[in-house]
């Protein structure tokens, strides 16, 4: 085997992880946190999730949250306080039987999708029903 020929598969995993914006220490983060409501009042816990939303061109890690019973979350990615810039499909699961539709478990589903904006706080408060 050549050496062009071993170089091409060390190039194209290289090339796809930049297009995929992966390389290096990965996305700076930004703080996001809110309040989740179900039918005008706070849910009682559960998970969020915001997913970079690639068709929208946002790409990075899933950041996510536990939803504390007063119904507030911060989200947290790879350990980290905060998500990555841009827009996200976000899926929300209660943790009781809260009466929550399914669809919201399903960022296909859910009709959820929020930019997160870099270098400020985001609040991004949710009124789900």
């Amino acid at each position: 085997m050549g050496k062009s020929a071993r170089f091409l598969p060390a190039a194209a995993a290289l090339a796809a992880l930049l297009a995929a914006g992966c390389g290096g220490d990965g996305p700076e983060l930004t703080p996001v946190r809110g309040t989740v409501y179900y039918k005008g009042v706070p849910l009682r816990g559960g998970t969020i999730v915001f997913a970079p939303d690639p068709a929208r061109g946002c790409c990075g890690p899933l950041a996510q949250a536990e939803i504390r019973p007063d119904g507030t979350y911060s989200l947290r990615t790879d350990g980290a306080r905060g998500a990555a810039p841009g827009w996200h499909l976000i899926t929300v699961a209660a943790a009781s039987a809260a009466g929550l539709p399914r669809r919201y478990s399903d960022p296909e589903l859910s009709g959820l999708c929020q930019e997160v904006r870099a270098e400020r706080v985001n609040t991004i408060d949710l009124h789900l029903d």
